[in-house]
């Protein structure tokens, strides 16, 4: 029953998450009208039965502010709105969002939700104690706690929905998603994310960094592009399991289409994955990553891990190292494999070395920039070899067998000291032509 009340609940919120605009600012507790603060999510009516509030919300915060000025913030799950509120004599209290109306009563330091905008949900919310506790009753952090709870290298799995357009075929996927945080000291977090999207780099993450509030315990305001356009109401939360969950939606700039992303992250050291996480990374994908480094699994992702910010731990460089495939990751068991080369073009060779040294990556990579792709469209697998100096990629271990097959391949070429070269090459005519690219940002030129 408790999976069933969960289940419905993680449903509703994911619907809110959608809807719901960030949480404006305010000017604080009145010192003088008593029913201005923070109430604290209590209990949910749920199948006739009170029950604790962060047994069913349980993905973040739960809360209602009332502010001075008649604006506040409803919190529930981690979602925040803007609201408008208003108490008359009787106890009635109303609150709006943008013409939403929430009906409450609040007696004696409890507001008790009769419905929530329309959905027939019952929830309670006590007034918070001066020096008491605020959100799911965590005390405020500071900087340094946001640090130590939030920092580090994080991996996981990301839900795609309400995808209209050019992007609805990705509506209800699921893919793995890495993350790290890095603190400056000052409030400001560097914030590396990456989605496993069979290549498509122009739909990642970009530019992403977070802005820390101390005083208010609710996450991290999540900044940066996604999917081509820039994101909207996004939010970095851990919960009390550890769990770190990552929410936003986009109106793309470079296709015709929107959506929106949730998604659930563990500390790579994390042993704690469960089938009640939202949503979980499949057990076997938990026991093949243990144990592995955030760079060893980052590079298992169709993008540039240059671009990853440095923790002070030296573990930005790239693998793989060596003339053979001893420096790449294992087959993957979970939708992901390195049996390609086995459809009707593939140039798979088990002796490839996908040896190639920094210059001539560097030297292909600008007369291929250079071309026009009308001409770059026309060079065949052959072609390339011969350009990198001959030897063979590597197929490229981050490309599902069925993508492989049908639509896409691509091969890698390493120096065996970080640097990484691999290109994307489309079957056609019995061949297989040049399409696009992924590069170290050495090869770019970039160090």
């Amino acid at each position: 029953m408790k999976s069933m009340k969960k289940l419905a609940a993680l449903l509703l919120a994911l619907v809110m998450a959608l809807t719901l605009a960030a949480c404006g600012g305010g000017k604080g507790s009145s010192k003088t009208n008593p029913v201005v603060g923070k109430y604290i999510g209590e209990t949910v009516l749920s199948f006739g039965e009170w029950v604790p509030m962060d047994e069913v919300y349980d993905l973040g915060d739960n809360y209602i502010e009332l502010k001075e000025d008649g604006t506040g913030c409803f919190m529930l799950d981690g979602d925040p709105t803007t609201i408008a509120w208003k108490l008359d004599k009787d106890g009635a209290l109303t609150l709006d969002r943008d013409g939403s109306i929430c009906n409450c009563t609040l007696e004696d330091g409890l507001i008790t939700v009769n419905d929530y905008f329309g959905f027939d949900l019952q929830l309670t919310f006590r007034k918070s104690t001066a020096g008491g506790s605020s959100g799911s009753g965590t005390a405020e952090l500071s900087l340094d706690d946001f640090a130590s709870v939030y920092g580090g290298d994080w991996h996981g799995m990301a839900g795609l929905s309400d995808a209209t357009g050019d992007l609805e075929a990705l509506n209800d996927t699921a893919h793995e998603i890495l993350a790290r945080l890095v603190f400056d000291g000052n409030g400001g977090c560097q914030v590396w994310l990456a989605m496993y999207l069979e290549g498509e780099n122009d739909f990642n993450f970009a530019n992403t960094y977070a802005r820390v509030v101390p005083d208010d315990d609710t996450g991290l305001e999540l900044r940066g592009e996604f999917m081509g356009g820039e994101m909207q109401d996004g939010i970095l939360s851990v919960d009390e399991t550890g769990a770190l969950y990552v929410s936003c939606e986009v109106d793309s700039d470079l296709v015709d289409g929107s959506i929106s992303l949730l998604a659930n992250l563990r500390h790579l050291d994390d042993e704690n994955w469960t089938d009640d996480d939202f949503m979980p990374l499949p057990a076997d994908a938990v026991a093949y990553y243990r144990g592995k480094t955030f760079m060893e699994i980052a590079n298992t992702y169709e993008i540039d891990t240059g671009l990853i910010p440095d923790d002070g731990s030296g573990s930005t460089a790239a693998i793989p190292d060596g003339g053979d495939n001893s420096g790449l990751p294992e087959n993957y068991p979970f939708e992901r494999t390195t049996s390609n080369g086995e459809g009707e073009y593939g140039k798979s060779n088990p002796d490839a070395t996908g040896r190639a040294d920094l210059p001539t990556m560097q030297k292909v990579r600008q007369e291929l920039w250079d071309m026009s792709s009308a001409k770059s469209s026309k060079l065949t697998y052959d072609d390339i070899k011969a350009m990198l100096g001959g030897e063979d990629g590597i197929p490229h271990t981050g490309m599902d067998e069925r993508s492989w097959n049908s639509e896409k391949h691509a091969y890698g070429w390493y120096n065996g000291e970080g640097d990484y070269y691999v290109l994307y090459f489309v079957p056609r005519d019995g061949d297989e032509f040049y399409t696009a690219a992924t590069f170290s940002s050495s090869v770019r030129g970039d160090s």
